[in-house]
């Protein structure tokens, strides 16, 4: 049966209906559930090229989400990643543009809402100034982008997804001031964050540090406990090892657990001597000389949190190894004064 109605929204996603294309969405979304689980990856992979190819642009960003929810419910994005990349990109600088527009020429309203009423009374307003055929494709970026945003982050839960990326920092450029035009911007934004590579980890006060592998971690309340664990348990750092079922929760969940509140483990800067915030993310740690460099301090007082993720990733943090004494040093002197502790 699901088979079926993925063979059916193909079709719909390429026509011109709509109506019938939109409500098929949901209707799929939950036979995926019942779904087994080796149909979800090839019902992605058939979806994706219609996507691209999709006629009508709001049917296609509708069909990215549901795609993305087939993601979340345990498909590989595959070819997905790429269209959906693509045409966030391209809704995410027609989003600036219709802002843009919309100061110049929305007459001191609020920017409006994505509902039927408000997009039809936008682009109306807008096309009076700019035209029909400069206003229509601005309006449908404004409507469009949290549709491919959130189809983004379905596939970057991915590690063979979030290597597309490319540059990073532009893409955290483009989301950043969009934070507040829609939940799943800050969706997207709390993604990014996400790295896949070797960080460079100092423990200041014993003067050690280590390379130290990670995948998944999408803030440094889960990369803090994690890498307590990982650094004591490698031996390089004395103290208490968190408590196991913290870090079983960091790593596979399960998440909104009612567990006790985590304990800190260590104040974080980067080599510029910057803090680095528990809501911050593993990506916000500055590059320095082609490394991410992370120093760590004795925390400066007690805080607590608790344990879970914000993105259902399996998270790895391992120590591949211990840097010698005269990598250490080397790599302190990066660490400017004003980041001594």
């Amino acid at each position: 049966m699901f088979v079926q109605q993925v063979q059916r929204f193909h079709q719909l996603i390429l026509g011109q209906d709509v109506n019938s294309a939109l409500a098929a969405v949901a209707p799929l979304v939950q036979a995926a559930r019942l779904a087994p689980a080796h149909e979800l990856t090839p019902a992605v992979t058939h979806l994706a090229p219609a996507i691209g190819a999709a006629p009508i642009p709001f049917v296609a960003a509708t069909a990215a989400t549901a795609a993305g929810a087939l993601v979340e419910l345990g498909g590989s994005p595959g070819p997905l990643t790429r269209i959906v990349l693509e045409r966030l990109g391209s809704a995410l600088t027609g989003t600036h543009a219709f802002i843009d527009a919309w100061m110049a020429y929305g007459g001191g309203r609020s920017l409006p809402e994505r509902t039927q009423l408000d997009i039809t009374m936008a682009t109306g307003l807008l096309a009076a100034q700019l035209g029909p055929d400069r206003a229509m494709p601005l309006v449908a970026a404004w409507r469009d982008a949290p549709h491919w945003a959130l189809a983004a982050v379905a596939c970057l839960h991915h590690a063979e997804a979030r290597a597309q990326l490319g540059d990073r920092a532009a893409w955290t450029a483009q989301v950043d001031p969009l934070h507040s035009a829609a939940p799943a911007f800050m969706r997207l934004i709390l993604a990014l964050r996400i790295v896949d590579e070797h960080l460079l980890v100092l423990h200041r006060p014993t003067r050690r540090g280590a390379m130290v592998y990670i995948s998944g971690v999408a803030d440094n309340f889960q990369l803090q406990t994690l890498l307590a664990d990982a650094l004591i348990g490698a031996g390089l750092v004395q103290g208490k090892r968190p408590d196991a079922r913290w870090v079983s929760a960091f790593q596979h969940g399960p998440d909104g657990t009612v567990l006790e509140h985590v304990d800190d483990s260590f104040h974080l800067t980067d080599a510029t001597g910057a803090t680095m915030r528990n809501e911050a993310g593993p990506a916000d740690i500055a590059v320095v000389s082609g490394s991410r460099i992370l120093v760590l301090d004795d925390a400066r007082y007690s805080r607590h949190w608790r344990p879970g993720r914000r993105f259902p990733i399996t998270a790895q943090v391992r120590v591949d190894r211990i840097l010698t004494q005269e990598e250490v040093e080397a790599w302190l002197g990066y660490v400017p004064p004003t980041a001594a502790v």
